[in-house]
């Protein structure tokens, strides 16, 4: 990707124009190794990998070939075939999968079951609570408020832990 493709990244706009640009629907697979998020209030990226997009194989390649006359895109990944012919590089789907896991690891590092949270953004905002559960993305969190115990499935993202158990 270009400096433009990253800024695109940052504000979270890259892939909802690649799916533009080559008329695709929201199931066909792209993968962007970074998450953009907001935290309070403000939009945070973080990358696994800079200047990089994974589009699933099954477009003619002239489609993916395209992208390179994006202001986005500076290059799109290729190696020298027979009769010297660009020939478009794969990755394999696992490593797709492990690349997922991996941000979604670093995501949510350092949120543990019993540890004492704060809300830093979304609905439950500034709320502290307990956390009961842990999942890839989200952990399940127990409120417990003067008229209402609630237990919320909130994105790992948005806690931080309440350092001494909010004492």
């Amino acid at each position: 990707m270009t400096r433009t493709g990253e800024n695109k990244v940052d504000d979270g706009t890259l892939e909802s124009r690649i799916r533009k640009d080559l008329a695709l629907d929201e199931t066909y697979p792209i993968f962007i190794p970074a998450a953009t998020y907001r935290k309070n209030g403000k939009i945070i990226t973080t990358h696994l990998m800079e200047g990089y997009v994974f589009i699933a194989a099954g477009l003619a390649e002239v489609e993916y070939f395209q992208l390179e006359k994006k202001v986005y895109a500076s290059k799109v990944m290729t190696s020298i075939g027979p009769s010297s012919i660009r020939v478009l590089s794969t990755i394999a789907d696992q490593r797709i999968a492990e690349m997922r896991h991996q941000l979604r690891e670093i995501l949510s590092e350092g949120i543990e079951i019993g540890m004492h949270v704060e809300v830093q953004d979304g609905t439950y905002a500034r709320l502290e609570g307990e956390v009961l559960g842990v999942e890839a993305e989200s952990a399940f969190v127990f409120f417990n408020l003067r008229s209402l115990k609630i237990i919320a499935k909130i994105p790992r993202v948005f806690l931080l832990e309440v350092p001494n158990g909010g004492a």
